[in-house]
């Protein structure tokens, strides 16, 4: 805490005047003014830690009040503290949008989310925000050196296609500074790359008096994990000013983008460690919670927004009614046509489905976020060295398989025995589902071509076969990803559109006389495509709504030495 000197109240950083202000007397200060410095700058500062009893996750912040909830999982605890001094960053960029500014932003933002439940919007309130500054890695890189490209250009000379051709040379003195990529592992990389970039024309030197009246959050990201994408970043930059800007922009390039890039050498010149400000709101439900984030130098939001299904159903019924009134009008909508619409719009929801479930799979194997991914690897590789350390402790120096060792043995043989099993299982499936093609498929196709006669029924018959089995497959597919999944989940609602098209195509290709029973099966199969629609959309929450974070090593991996 900063104690104003004209009165002793609190100082406070103002966004507003880019200052430090008191909250008694209205004095203002430069940040820099209540800088210790000595002979040797210290690497360190004083700094209050509050941790979550529900999910473990750290802030920091120099004053000493403890935050209302939990800004990770939205828990309304009084966080417990402790003091701790932290590595300095070396940069900040200071907040430039105001709380009220902010809100302003995720409301305008919300007002987009028609289907957002309004528990949602109503969470998106001012006390909801916390100002974090995150920890972010920052890369300068240049790339210089010789760089050559083959290029033509062709044009047609009366019956010949003359080619000509070009070679693009020239000296290459590019620097890319200020390239950042999040330094914590809480914060997903998906949302910080949502909420980019951030000007480095704001940053400045650090000073723990930008901190005062925010949170910060720690790095606990190597550098080295982002070193790849920044390279990769700077390649792709210089790649698209020599396609598209530089003097042979119009000419056909011979070689391809991957040829290219790899001549490029792109040389990181240095590495710093930033902190860049973020307004952070959780909104949870039981054991899921949604980011809002919101950059605090652009106003830029990202937000996971949750699906209300009352809403939803809704408004698909007034778009239904819409579209089902106008070919009523321009179109004679025949029985047998309309279990043939049913039965694509079925197969399109278990497709879908199965994709919503790989979607949840990735997030919660956090597969895109590297930053994580690290946290994960660095985890395994320690339980394997305290391992290794309990295990060479006799006289030979020889390893000793211990009762843990067994214990893991026997998990991962049971795992290979069950996916093992339902490998088999899956392939049974399919070559039945084949069997069954190869066994109807001449009888209908045979009915169809005798004496050049087409029939709707029996062509349709032929479609929903086709549509059965890509349902079948992505229910087969969604099964494998359910199983994976970490929330409680284990029901395949795409067999309900499964079974609707095995309905629809028995129905055609039965072709009774009653229309009553071809309607009768619509219903029905929209019924069950209704089902699979709603448990995609409480899928689709699920992915919207990220696991409750479980901090249990939150700290380590920052190597700014």
């Amino acid at each position: 805490m900063i104690q104003c000197p004209n009165c002793g109240g609190v100082l406070k950083f103002d966004i507003e005047f880019q200052q430090m202000k008191c909250a008694s007397c209205s004095s203002t200060f430069d940040p820099y003014a209540f800088e210790m410095h000595g002979a040797e700058e210290s690497t360190e500062y004083d700094v209050t830690v509050f941790r979550c009893p529900q999910c473990g996750g750290e802030i920091t912040s120099t004053d000493e009040t403890a935050a209302g909830f939990c800004s990770y999982c939205g828990s309304p605890n009084v966080l417990e503290s402790r003091i701790s001094k932290e590595k300095r960053p070396q940069f900040i960029i200071p907040f430039k949008k105001s709380k009220k500014e902010c809100v302003t932003a995720f409301e305008k933002f919300t007002k987009k989310a028609i289907f957002a439940p309004r528990s949602y919007r109503e969470a998106g309130r001012a006390d909801s925000f916390r100002g974090i500054y995150m920890p972010y890695w920052v890369y300068d890189m240049s790339q210089k050196g010789p760089i050559s490209v083959s290029t033509s250009e062709s044009h047609r000379s009366g019956d010949y296609i003359i080619t000509d051709h070009y070679k693009m040379s020239g000296n290459m003195d590019n620097f890319y500074n200020g390239v950042s990529y999040d330094a914590s592992s809480s914060f997903a990389d998906d949302i910080s790359s949502e909420i980019a970039p951030y000007s480095v024309s704001d940053i400045r030197t650090f000073s723990p008096s930008f901190l005062s009246g925010f949170y910060a959050d720690t790095a606990d990201v190597p550098v080295n994990v982002y070193v790849k994408a920044a390279d990769d970043l700077a390649k792709e930059c210089t790649y698209n000013y020599l396609r598209y800007n530089s003097p042979m922009s119009k000419k056909s390039f011979d070689d391809n983008k991957d040829k290219v890039k790899n001549r490029i050498h792109t040389v990181i010149n240095r590495t710093s460690t930033a902190m860049f400000p973020v307004w952070f709101m959780a909104y949870r439900n039981r054991d899921r919670v949604a980011y809002a984030t919101i950059n605090g130098q652009t106003g830029k939001v990202s937000a996971d927004v949750p699906m209300s299904v009352p809403k939803y159903f809704v408004c698909a019924g007034i778009v239904t009614a819409v579209i089902f009134a106008l070919l009523m009008n321009f179109l004679t909508l025949t029985p047998d046509i309309l279990l043939i619409l049913v039965a694509i719009i079925g197969c399109i929801s278990a497709v879908m489905y199965s994709s919503e479930m790989k979607k949840i799979i990735s997030q919660e194997n956090y597969s895109d976020d590297k930053g994580m991914q690290s946290k994960i690897e660095q985890k395994r590789q320690e339980r394997l060295r305290a391992q290794q350390g309990a295990s060479f402790a006799n006289a030979n120096n020889t390893y000793q398989v211990t009762e843990n060792d067994k214990k893991q043995a026997a998990r991962v043989t049971s795992k290979q025995k069950k996916e093992e099993k339902k490998n088999k299982t899956s392939a049974i499936t399919i070559i039945a589902i084949i069997f069954a093609a190869i066994g109807f498929g001449p009888y209908i196709f045979g009915l169809l071509f005798s004496d050049m006669g087409l029939s709707v029924p029996l062509i349709g018959g032929v479609i929903t076969l086709i549509l059965l089995i890509c349902s079948i497959v992505s229910m087969n597919t969604a099964r494998k990803n359910i199983n994976q999944m970490k929330a409680n989940k284990s029901f395949v609602a795409s067999i309900f559109s499964v079974l609707s098209i095995l309905i629809i195509m028995v129905i055609l290709l039965w072709d009774p006389a009653s229309d009553i029973i071809y309607y009768a099966a619509a219903v029905a199969a929209m019924i069950g495509i209704i089902v699979n629609i709603i448990d995609m959309i409480l899928c689709y929450n699920l992915l919207a709504m990220r696991p409750l974070p479980q901090f249990d090593m939150y700290k380590g991996g920052d190597d700014r030495g």
